[in-house]
């Protein structure tokens, strides 16, 4: 026997054996393939009577905190299942592609190497069998390990996919689910209150007590950072240069650091603004697919956790006296932008929603108000979600789906720009030169003389947002006149004087207010019917920060370092 011949032999005996695995894996894929579509169904977001029951729960009691808090974190669990199939989905179908692909391949050597394959009537002996076998063995057990890893690794996918929320309201949720969310500016739900209370109450950033880790950022901004598991995202900006970041939660390690300077293919002159506004104002917001930021130039840009720009939109350069610092809001899958220009200069004031995926403008409505520098909060009420925003002129709510104007109230205010709140299912807003406005949000049209449960001219604060517990509102204003007033009534319970400047919003966590000083000092308060000081910490240098509450770690943005406070781990 030749050993052209023999060779031919081996070659088919190992088309046969690739073909065979190939067939299986093609097989094998498409199974799970089927397998995951339905586990993803069943993952949906749009099916879960569980979040349908918790809805209606809210509906008849607006009021009640812990099941709003349930219903965002069972939303954030049951979204991040979700995509993470479809992501699993995707790579499968690349495989299932290759196995075909491979079993054509092979099937197709199989029938050309069977013409000439090797006849064992026309020589006196057969082959060597451990030869001729030997590669096609090797080639088959190598195929069955990939089979194998490939279907413990979807097998894996699939129960985390049926990994659903319990009658009793409980979710299982897989160890590598995300836990730590602050999406947005002051939280999912815009509110700068904390889902736990175990953070710290004494630390100093010149002795390192208390710091876990502290990095430089190394463009300024006086927007806040957002944390989705174990990545913060934060934003940076120059006249000349605009950045997004991105930290690891667990130790400070910058992972990438990315320059969107005229991403969007427009060159267009910095705007001017006033220095304690800055380029990077406004705060980004994070879904755990993306992270999407806008800068003072108007430019607003969607990057993936892994620095990949997804998309960008240029807004046109802004009209806006002191700059733009509205941050971004979200709702489903649209990034919530309020635009609001000055008068008779420039394009109108609107509110729009561009989709998350493309960048595309999903609605925009206009708005008859002047530049204004809140940021807009979508908020759960008894009458769906409300975006809720506010100028000088007007607090206005849209419907945040498709931008109709839900209701209105007048008020009378200057220079605008703490953000509202949603706490005992009031609408509370602090309007500069003005009053403080509880709003009931069932209205429709113009509701200032029927749907203003109270107002007060204490607590009045002209830069930071108020913060709640559903009892009690506190507000501070840039002097450091710390007010608290009962949500129901508007009667004022306690004021105090702290000593310092104050731009940042305070944040609640269980009973604990922090509120940080401009110098950089943050006040512990007890959030109750009594003034009473916890004690208080030192960043070392000064900060316009709202604090990030991340697991169990306080984040702080300083005038040129991000500082993470709190415990070892994330």
């Amino acid at each position: 026997m030749s050993l052209d011949t023999t060779r031919s032999q081996v070659l088919y005996r190992m088309a046969c054996a690739l073909a065979v695995v190939t067939c299986a894996f093609s097989l094998l894929m498409g199974i799970l393939l089927v397998s995951n579509v339905m586990a993803v169904r069943m993952a949906s977001p749009l099916n879960l009577p569980e979040l349908d029951h918790l809805r209606e729960t809210i509906k008849a009691d607006p009021a009640n905190v812990a099941v709003r808090e349930k219903i965002r974190d069972l939303d954030q669990v049951v979204r991040h299942l979700y995509f993470a199939g479809l992501t699993s989905r995707r790579a499968g179908a690349y495989l299932l592609l290759g196995g075909i692909v491979l079993s054509l391949a092979s099937l197709k050597a199989v029938a050309l190497l069977r013409r000439r394959r090797f006849d064992p009537r026309e020589y006196p002996a057969p082959p060597d069998p451990l030869r001729t076998e030997f590669a096609a063995r090797w080639a088959l057990a190598g195929s069955g390990v990939v089979i194998l890893s490939v279907a413990v690794y979807f097998s894996w996918v699939g129960r985390d996919l049926r990994a659903r929320p319990e009658p009793g309201g409980s979710v299982q949720v897989p160890v590598q689910i995300p836990v730590v969310v602050w999406p947005a500016f002051r939280g999912a739900s815009g509110n700068g209150v904390a889902a736990s209370s175990n953070f710290p109450t004494a630390w100093d950033a010149a002795s390192g007590s208390g710091i876990v880790w502290k990095v430089e950022v190394p463009l300024p901004g006086m927007s806040s950072p957002v944390v989705w598991g174990n990545k913060v995202f934060l934003t940076g900006a120059s006249e000349e240069k605009r950045e997004v970041y991105c930290y690891d939660l667990a130790s400070g390690t910058r992972l990438w650091s990315l320059d969107v300077t005229g991403k969007s293919g427009q060159v267009k002159k910095a705007p001017e603004v006033f220095k304690d506004t800055g380029y990077a104002a406004s705060t980004p917001v994070t879904d755990g697919r993306l992270v999407c930021a806008i800068f003072a130039n108007g430019d607003v840009v969607a990057v993936d956790h892994c620095s990949k720009i997804l998309w960008t939109a240029d807004l046109g350069l802004p009209s806006n006296r002191y700059g733009h610092s509205a941050s971004l809001a979200w709702y489903q899958d649209k990034v919530l932008i309020l635009y609001d220009q000055e008068k008779g200069k420039g394009s109108p004031s609107r509110v729009m929603a561009l989709d998350a995926l493309t960048g595309g403008t999903t609605w925009s409505t206009p708005r008859q108000v002047s530049d204004s520098w809140p940021s807009p909060v979508v908020v759960e009420t008894g009458r769906g979600p409300q975006l809720i925003t506010v100028a000088n002129d007007w607090i206005m709510a849209y419907d945040p789906a498709t931008g109709q104007e839900l209701w209105k109230v007048k008020c009378t205010g200057s220079d605008v720009a703490p953000s509202p709140i949603l706490a005992g299912g009031l609408v509370l807003v602090s309007i500069t030169g003005d009053r403080v406005y509880a709003i009931r949000p069932d209205g429709k049209g113009d509701v200032t003389a029927t749907h203003v449960a109270w107002t007060s001219d204490d607590g009045v604060a002209d830069v930071s947002s108020p913060v709640s517990n559903g009892e009690l509102v506190f507000f501070v204003n840039s002097n450091g006149l710390m007010t608290c007033l009962e949500v129901k009534t508007g009667r004022k319970v306690w004021e105090q004087n702290l000593d310092g400047e104050f731009y940042g919003s305070p944040g609640l966590a269980g009973d604990k207010l922090y509120v940080v000083a401009r110098n950089g000092t943050v006040f512990i308060l007890k959030a109750g019917r009594e003034y009473a000081e916890i004690g208080q910490a030192a960043l070392g240098e000064p900060s316009d920060g709202s604090p990030v509450f991340a697991g169990d770690r306080i984040l702080v943005r300083g005038l040129k370092t991000l500082f993470c406070i709190g415990g070892k781990r994330p």
